[in-house]
């Protein structure tokens, strides 16, 4: 399976991103986290994040508009030795191998429809799964819920829900191509406010594979598998 450096979605294109991007990424970051009702639900990367990233082939992908980036989905590798969300779900050493984390992600907020971010996140995985990698992991905060929602519609489910990036809180979230999750046999449905009644059901080895709307914000729903004798 072969992917194009360039796609097009109508008037747009989709490109691999490059150190010659470098401006145009560092610009759309600070004006997406200045649009932020809560500037908290993004983690903003300094420049020497984008210059590593950016060194390796295919490490992200733009989204631009008449040669202007609206959009970018960003990927890296840590070092084992470094903050890995694949430790934090329990990955073992040889699957941290095979292990990508996904993000930044941004869009400008003028372009923010007809789905184009999610797009260009399909876009990605399929480059990644190419590429070799088994398991992606994301943060997302806990209170995005059209970012969980878009999210879990690629296979992803919360593994765990801990303090990141100076102590803010995130769900950890895993997607595995090999291992694709299936409607689980158990669930239970958790307001999105009551982080402590999340916390216990992940301890019991629940994951959340859903978001569904209420009156008062939103609901997430845990799964469990078919216990196996």
């Amino acid at each position: 399976m072969n992917i194009a450096d360039i796609e097009e979605i109508n008037e747009y294109e989709i490109k691999f991103l490059t150190e010659t991007h470098l401006d145009q990424i560092l610009y759309l970051q600070d004006l997406v986290v200045r649009d932020l009702l809560d500037p908290t639900s993004y983690h903003v990367e300094p420049l020497q994040f984008f210059i590593k990233q950016l060194a390796f082939e295919k490490r992200g992908l733009g989204l631009f508009h008449k040669n202007q980036l609206v959009g970018f989905h960003m990927s890296s590798y840590p070092d084992l030795e470094e903050d890995h969300l694949g430790i934090d779900i329990g990955l073992k050493k040889e699957e941290l191998l095979q292990c990508i984390q996904l993000g930044p992600v941004a869009i400008h907020p003028d372009h923010r429809l007809n789905g184009l971010l999610t797009k260009v996140a399909k876009r990605h995985l399929r480059v990644l799964e190419v590429m070799g990698y088994r398991h992606i992991c994301l943060t997302i905060s806990p209170n995005n819920f059209s970012t969980l929602r878009t999210t879990m519609a690629h296979g992803f489910i919360i593994k765990k829900l801990k303090l990141k990036y100076n102590n803010v809180l995130r769900y950890i979230l895993h997607l595995d191509f090999k291992n694709p999750v299936k409607h689980p046999q158990y669930s239970v449905r958790i307001p999105h406010t009551d982080i402590e009644s999340q916390k216990f059901m992940i301890s019991l080895g629940f994951y959340g594979y859903d978001v569904i709307k209420n009156d008062n914000g939103f609901d997430l729903v845990f799964g469990y598998d078919e216990i196996k004798a």
